[in-house]
């Protein structure tokens, strides 16, 4: 018997508990094993701290969904992101669609002269708690990027790129060749 999927869902979890449930079922139900924070299901050795645990989760896992919401968080979705990238995980990102609004309006403020990324940031507010979002968004901008509004567009590419788990699992065999 073949194993099922592993399919990391980062994203910052408080303020989208239920977009993330939303979310979580549908890729359940195309048979997918979804690993989320949220859920409690990633497995923290002990000595460990969070941050570490879910680095080794993106390490563990098949496939890499990134959801970026308004919503900075702790950090560690952050790194997660950066650690998908750097093991090459087969990955897709969904944006906010504020977030590509933000990231025009704020790069005269966040680069140097040079483009190089300064220091600045914001104040949190409610509709934004800092511009590190942006940064996310940078580390998304060399792979696919789906914007979205409102949760149901996120079901939709959840939809098209995850339904057929047999065409994933026979990607990832001929990536691996």
């Amino acid at each position: 018997m073949v194993s099922k999927l592993k399919i990391m869902v980062s994203s910052t979890v408080y303020g989208s508990e239920s977009d993330l449930d939303q979310i979580k079922y549908i890729l359940e139900n195309f048979g997918y094993e979804v690993i989320m924070s949220k859920e409690g299901n990633i497995y923290v050795p002990i000595g460990s701290n969070p941050e570490a645990a879910c680095l080794k989760a993106v390490e563990n896992c098949d496939l890499f969904l990134g959801i970026i919401f308004p919503r900075y968080g702790s950090g560690i979705t952050h790194k997660e992101f950066e650690k998908a990238v750097e093991l090459d995980k087969p990955r897709w990102f969904v944006t906010h669609k504020y977030i590509e609004y933000t990231r025009k309006l704020m790069h005269q403020f966040m680069h140097a002269e040079d483009g190089k990324r300064n220091g600045f940031d914001i104040k949190s507010t409610s509709v934004l708690d800092s511009v590190k979002v942006v940064d996310m968004y940078n580390i998304a901008r060399k792979d696919w990027r789906q914007p979205f509004f409102n949760t149901s567009e996120i079901h939709l590419f959840i939809s098209t790129q995850f339904h057929d788990i047999s065409l994933r699992k026979k990607a990832l065999q001929n990536r691996t060749k």
